[in-house]
């Protein structure tokens, strides 16, 4: 990682100079190229309790900066930053080492130790996935890809809903379809309608959840990628009696009492606007139990970490489980782990300039079958990652079908495709050979790398965080650098030590841009067509 390598730098800078460990400090790319190359706060956070004077205080770090091999030039800037640029030696060591080891590149074993299990999707298996289903979907995978690449060892699963009120609900709309108030609707209810031969509308229901996860959930996730290792059964609970232990180990402990023939678990003593139902008047079991008994059930499996990937409509519902594993559960089973939420906000659809109106209940929702048929995984699952999960997200359907650099992806996908055609000029890409000197003839090159360098960071800093959009906005900086770079710079026509070394740093980049499209999920084809025409073979 390239910030902990300057970390540990900057730190025995800070010991020589001021003798004692410096406090927590940040070191980030420079928000100006006029700045350097990096930039850390250490000498303000350094001073925060003392008052002593930052811009002062730095120049004492500077001194010892300066002494390393690993700076060209640093500098300090008020408040009190301290800028720093590395030298060209220390970038093209970088770049030796993305190509000579392309699989280690970005890889970490920060996480080696580190087991995950990682909840995405849940759609209840009432119908077709639909395009908030794969928000979730999208974004859950992407996690999963980047906390392997950190080196944890991920379990991908899907909870499936297949008992309830919406099972019977399922049940009663195919069995009485001239109901006003039935749940569902759609080509899809029609279909089944004609298969479902049971007369219990819970049978009737139960029989239909099987042919919908088979027949239509499974083949979708398959069709983008994604497969679970574990398709856990909300029936399972209850029949392997994870269920009862769980309800069992909150009564034993005071968490619930009667009232108005229900069932209560008080979840108020924990800061909830009130108390939950967990066993209804009809003795069925609420949606919160359930989850309470699968929660108990997670936190015995021995994962280190459980993140939970859900819609916007379950933002209240993550607040009070939360309360349960905190106040109780995690207690109860000595769980000493980490427990996410990623909550996606909603997903709108336009064409045209226009809103598209869904309505699952009226049958005018857009299946993910169609969009993906419609415009194609990798721009579905571009288009998907590209904002923060906590902001709605528009889906544009004029833009996603555009082969033009508005599309995001097909910018992005340009950029490896340039890169390729080069190849393909000078030499077979497989067959390249590291040459025995690069050099930095330029800021575009110099720009391309640094970029390049953030790569492994990135990585570290997702498996933290889970922010997987940045991995989109880090993709579109980077091919912006490199089509600065295909349109500014030559390779053909130039001194062969130059030609060579340009050759090196588009290796770099080209294995740069797969493994962050790698791990947004989407292809990095070697040709393109743009505009009805072949992309250029050489750069001129």
């Amino acid at each position: 990682m390239v910030k902990g390598q300057l970390h540990q730098v900057v730190r025995q800078s800070y010991l020589k100079a001021v003798g004692s460990e410096p406090p927590k400090f940040v070191i980030e790319p420079a928000k100006h190229r006029m700045f350097g190359d990096f930039s850390t706060n250490i000498a303000m956070v350094s001073c925060q309790e003392s008052g002593e004077n930052a811009v002062i205080f730095a120049q004492k770090i500077v001194q010892q900066l300066e002494e390393t091999k690993v700076f060209r030039s640093v500098s300090v800037t008020t408040p009190g930053f301290i800028n720093f640029t590395v030298t060209d030696e220390y970038i093209i060591e970088f770049v030796r080492n993305v190509i000579g080891s392309p699989e280690a590149f970005g890889r970490s074993d920060l996480g080696k130790e580190i087991r995950v299990l990682i909840e995405y999707v849940s759609a209840n298996p009432t119908g077709p996935l639909t395009l908030a289903n794969g928000r979730g979907a999208f974004v859950g995978e992407s996690i999963a890809k980047v906390l392997e690449l950190y080196g944890c060892t991920v379990m991908r699963e899907f909870y499936v809903n297949d008992q309830g009120s919406q099972v019977r609900q399922l049940g009663h709309t195919l069995l009485h379809p001239e109901d006003p108030e039935k749940q569902y609707a759609g080509k899809y209810i029609d279909d089944l309608r004609k298969r479902i031969k049971e007369k219990d509308e819970q049978e009737a229901g139960e029989k239909a959840v099987v042919i919908i996860m088979e027949e239509m959930i499974k083949p979708t996730l398959k069709s983008i990628g994604i497969e679970f290792h574990q398709y856990f059964s909300e029936k399972s609970l209850h029949q392997t009696g994870v269920y009862k232990k769980a309800m069992d180990l909150l009564k034993l402990g005071g968490y619930t009492y009667e009232a108005d023939g229900a069932t209560w678990v008080s979840t108020t003593r924990f800061g909830d606007s009130e108390d939950r139902v967990i066993l209804r008047s009809d003795g069925t079991p609420s949606y919160f139990a359930n989850d309470i008994a699968y929660h108990s059930y997670k936190l015995q499996r021995g994962y280190h970490r459980l993140i939970n990937v859900l819609g916007a409509d379950h933002f209240q519902y993550t607040r009070q489980m939360n309360m349960i594993v905190e106040g109780i559960l995690r207690d109860k089973f000595m769980w000493g782990g980490k427990l996410d939420w990623v909550v996606t906000q909603i997903v709108r659809l336009f064409a045209n300039g226009e809103e598209i109106k869904m309505s699952k209940r009226a049958g005018t929702y857009i299946p993910l079958d169609e969009v993906l048929e419609e415009v194609g995984p990798d721009v579905t699952r571009f288009l998907f990652l590209s904002k923060s999960v906590d902001t709605h997200l528009d889906f544009n359907f004029d833009i996603a079908k555009s082969n033009s650099s508005q599309n995001p992806v097909f910018y992005i996908q340009y950029a490896y495709a340039r890169i390729s055609s080069i190849f393909r000029q000078f030499s077979k890409e497989d067959d390249f050979v590291i040459p025995e000197k690069i050099m930095i003839t330029s800021p575009i090159e110099r720009q391309l790398l640094l970029r390049i360098m953030q790569f492994p960071d990135l990585v570290e800093e997702i498996a933290g965080d889970l922010q997987v959009h940045k991995l989109t906005h880090y993709a579109t900086g980077l091919a912006t650098c490199l089509h600065s770079f295909y349109e500014n710079l030559r390779v053909q026509g130039e001194a062969p030590e130059i030609a060579q070394s340009r050759l090196a740093i588009l290796k770099a980049t080209s294995i740069t841009i797969k493994k962050t499209l790698d791990l947004i999920g989407i292809t990095a084809p070697s040709r393109m067509v743009k505009n009805d025409e072949k992309a250029p073979t050489t750069n001129s």
